[in-house]
Formats: C-alpha cells, structure tokens, sequence
C-alpha cells in the first residue's frame, strides 16, 4: 500500500464521450490528450481511463477481443503511448481498466476454445452440457435473462456468460489463464501505467460444480455467494500480488458487487497484500430492490436518513477495519450524481456542488466522474437514441418475466440506464458541445447551452471552480484520506455533519435537503474557520439555519 497513492483525486474518463479529435462523433486517446490540462488544472493527480482496448463494443470495451491492441476508433498504440507520457509530463498517473473476469467471444482464446473442443483455451472457460434441454443451472445474467449462452456449432453446450451473452466468463481456476491476465498486467505496467481499476474482482472464482442457486425456486435466480467473494477470489488476488503487485508503487482498485465491509477489509485493509482500496455500490443503489439497479419494487424511493446511515455505515467501518475506499456518487455505470442525489433543476449549482464536496471529504480516495465537476446532468433519452446492452436488453427482460407493461419498463430504463453518465461531456454551448464537429455517437444533452466547461471557467462562483477550491482542501491535509470520521447530530433527519479528525480536526456540515434547515452547533466548533463553503456565510452561532444543500467545513480551533 502506497499512502501517497491513496491520498490522490481521481478522474474517471470514459473515452467514447469525453472527446472527439478526427470528428468521426467518438471520443478518442487523441481527444483525451487535448484536454489534459483541463484535468491538471482541476487539480486531479490520477486518471482512470476505461477500456480502450480492442473490442467489438457489445458493452462498449468491457468485452476485450485483444488485451494487447488499441480500438481502432481510439487510436493507435502510439497515441497510447503518447498520452502516457503526456500524463506523466504533468504530474498525473494513469490507471488503466483490468477487464479479467470475462473477454469478448471474439477473443482468440474463445474462438480456439470453439474451434477445437480439446484445445486448452476451452479450460479458460466454463462450457457445459444443458440439462433437459435447458441451460445448465438456473443463474440468471447480471443483466437479465439467463447466465448461459447456447453454442450455435454443438448440439447441447453453454458457456457461462453473467453480463452480455457476448462476455464469456473466465475459469480463474486455471493456473494457465492466470499467468496470462499477469502477463497482460506486466505488458501494460511496463508500458508505464501506474496502476489498474479491476472490473468485478471480486466475481473472478464461481462456486465448484456451478451449483444451481435456489433449486427448489422457478425462474432464473442470482447466484450471489456463489459468484461473488468466494474465498479463491483471495488466493488468487495474493497470487497477483505476490507475484506483479508488490513490485509496483502504483494504485489499485477493485470494483465489488455486493461488497460488504468485511470483505472490503480483506481486499483493501491496511495489512492487506492485495488491493488499495474497493468500490461499494450501496449508496449508487440507494432506493432500488435487492436485484439492482432495474429492480422498481422499491420505485427508487430513498430517505436522507437512509443515505446517511450507508455513508457512515461505510466510513466508519473503513476507520475502524482500517480499509480504504474510493469514494464516489456516479460513474460509467450510475448516472448523474446531481440528478441522483441532489436537485437538478432549483437548487442545481448549490447541491451539485454539495455532492461533490461530500465525495471529497470522506475518508479514502475521491473519484469524480467527466462531467461532475460541472454538474451535468442526466438525459431523459427515447427509447430510439439508447445505445446500452443493458438498457435494452433489460427493458425486454422487464415485459417478459416481470410482466410490466411498455411504457412502465420504458420509465425504468430512462431513470436508471447507464446512458445517462454517457452522453457527450459538455466543453462549449457549441452545437454538440464542443466534443465534436460533427453529430455524436450518442445524443448531446441540450442544457450543454448552461451547463460546459468553458463558462464555467470565466465564472467563479460555478460549480468547476467550487470543485477545484474542494479538491485543493483535500490535497491540502493527509487528514481527509486517513483520519478518523466522527458522526455528528447523527440523528437528524437532513443534516449530514461529522468531523475528521487527525493531524487537524474538521467539521464537515452538509444540507441534503431541498429546504432550509436548523440544528445546534456545540460550543467546542463556535471559533472554528470556515474554508470552504457553496454559499455566502457568517459566523458559526450556537443554533444554525443552513439553506438548501448548502454545504460548509470548518477548521476546528
């Protein structure tokens, strides 16, 4: 574990949407590379660029055909090249996707395991014989339906396949197939990037003999604790660690699906010879049913009583287990934090600048996603303009097997697709946002005429500038990364406040809420010095009235 690592501001960049340099309406390695200063004036010291590796796109570069080549729409392997020392030259490290639980079926691993049944490659695999002229268990995919996918040249054989039916699932089992993601992993650190985001790590090692989940249920059902952290998962990350990991001072992550913070301490504990930190979903799932993000039984409803106890849940944990997270309200996967958590439309400016405060304050590594330090905002995209696997294929899942009529399942997708994080980032209030010339492969949000980049910069109450003032406080103070969390006025129904405490104390005061609120202040933080706030403010007094997400940390004297 690096500490210096850790206490880094990480920016995500999902290159098909963040800028498009040759005007084919795609984002590209060359685009990044033009807007490079604007991460470093941000004040960010790490990128997270998503999968740029060669793919036939199904889930847009999570399904790698080849680990070793650049998509061709993204550049060249020069240009990746280039960008890496571009980033360098600048003082940013660049963390590259780790896509190894699954590869495309394009993959030449794949195509050999179907070409010939005895090659070794059908080992990297999980291929089975149905039974009763069904799949062979009752997993149903991530992303809806069944986690089989039939084999079109054998008679009765399946492959594992828990994402798109074109993502096959890799048998981690196979000591041959993990020297290769090492040996993909040794390529591209000797490249020079420093370091790697690890898509579902913690799904890598399935149950033995593929048990099915719930027998005695109908219907598909998710195989949970027999896909997600099983105790391989572990061996196999020490493996990597042992063998890769403890010889690179570089920073890594690992995404979990339904992690919990105990096993969050062992991927990411400060003793732990595997990871740097860990993703949590809880809070991104906020308001939806057990099953996920498509799961309406809740209809999406939350409470901030709710939003507070996962925050703190989490944070405290993470304190007391001596893990690290990396924290964040949105990304690829989650739409748009603002529209999500805060209010896009009346107090836009005040709670997205709230929102990304609060990811900056809280203990661990802060991620901001392209487009949240401006607070964009979802897209409410017609069915006709979704280009997400899962969207469409999930809106199809939620007429057949949930029986809900069309337009219910259309209103499902629109709120929750993955699309509303992957439209256009908003440079200029050009035609299509300054990301291109020409028309985008997906639609450009029209409010681009209020909410890009290039205002923001010359305005200095925006919620760009807010965000830098931010990300320079936590820069500023090891305190914010490693220090203890306190829960203050923890029962109060709006109120998010608690302090941080190490080599300074802190108290960090946040209104969730679309109404003004009032709560006491104790004596002890009266003197404290406000550094940071998203409006104007007077002094600390013993009742306090906070307006709408109005947001405040004080030094403590």
């Amino acid at each position: 574990m690096q500490k210096s690592s850790i206490h880094s501001v990480v920016y995500q960049i999902w290159p098909r949407s963040f800028m498009d340099s040759n005007d084919d309406g795609i984002g590209d390695i060359k685009g990044i590379l033009s807007r490079l200063d604007h991460i470093k004036d941000l004040g960010a010291n790490q990128i997270w660029l998503s999968p740029v590796y060669r793919s036939p796109n199904h889930d847009y570069g999570y399904d790698v055909q080849d680990y070793y080549s650049i998509q061709p729409e993204f550049g060249t392997m020069d240009d990746m090249d280039a960008l890496i020392r571009a980033c360098h030259d600048r003082g940013i490290g660049l963390i590259m996707d780790l896509v190894a639980n699954h590869t495309s079926d394009q993959h030449p691993w794949f195509q050999a395991a179907l070409s010939d049944v005895g090659s070794k490659y059908r080992d990297f695999y999980f291929f089975r014989e149905g039974k009763l002229n069904r799949e062979p268990n009752n997993w149903i995919s991530l992303f809806g339906g069944s986690a089989w996918t039939k084999v079109d040249s054998e008679e009765n054989t399946y492959y594992l396949s828990l994402f798109t039916p074109n993502q096959c699932d890799l048998n981690w089992r196979n000591p041959e197939l993990r020297a290769e993601i090492r040996r993909i992993m040794r390529f591209w650190l000797d490249k020079g990037i420093d370091g790697f985001r690890m898509d579902v790590i913690n799904m890598i090692s399935k149950i033995p003999d593929l048990l099915d989940k719930n027998p005695h249920k109908k219907g598909y059902q998710f195989a949970d604790d027999h896909i997600i952290s099983r105790p391989e998962s572990f061996d196999y990350l020490l493996e990597m660690y042992d063998a890769i990991l403890q010889d690179h001072t570089g920073l890594f992550v690992g995404e979990g699906v339904l992690i919990s913070p105990e096993s969050a301490k062992l991927y990411s504990g400060k003793d732990s010879k595997m990871l740097d930190l860990m993703f949590h979903f809880d809070t991104v799932l906020i308001g939806c049913g057990p099953l996920g993000k498509y799961d309406f039984r809740r209809f999406y409803r939350w409470t901030i009583k709710e939003f507070k106890t996962i925050y703190f849940k989490w944070q405290l944990a993470s304190v007391q287990d001596e893990f690290f997270l990396g924290n964040f309200l949105s990304n690829h996967d989650n739409g748009r934090a603002v529209s999500r958590f805060g209010d896009e439309k009346k107090y836009h400016k005040e709670s997205a600048k709230a929102l990304n405060l609060l990811t900056l304050m809280s203990r661990g590594t802060p991620f901001i996603y392209q487009g949240e330090e401006i607070g964009m905002t979802n897209l409410k995209l017609e069915q006709e303009d979704w280009r997400d696997f899962e969207a469409i294929n999930d809106c199809v899942v939620l007429q057949k097997m949930m029986h809900l009529p069309k337009q219910f399942a259309k209103k499902i997708i629109q709120k929750m697709t993955r699309d509303n994080a992957r439209t256009p980032m908003q440079w200029t209030n050009d035609v299509y946002a300054g990301f291109s010339h020409v028309q985008p492969w997906l639609k450009v949000n029209p409010n681009k005429n209020e909410i890009n980049v290039l205002d923001q910069i010359q305005d200095q109450d925006s919620i760009l500038c807010f965000t830098k003032q931010a990300i320079e406080l936590y820069k500023s103070d090891p305190t914010f990364a490693f220090g203890n969390v306190l829960p203050y006025l923890p029962k109060h129904s709006e109120l998010l406040a608690f302090e941080r405490v190490g080599g300074h104390r802190y108290l960090v005061l946040i209104n969730l809420s679309k109404h003004s609120i009032q709560f006491p202040i104790d004596d002890a933080y009266i003197e404290g010095e406000c550094l940071i706030a998203n409006y104007p403010v007077g002094p600390l007094v013993t009742k306090m009235v906070f307006r709408p997400y109005e947001a405040r940390v004080y030094r403590v004297i």
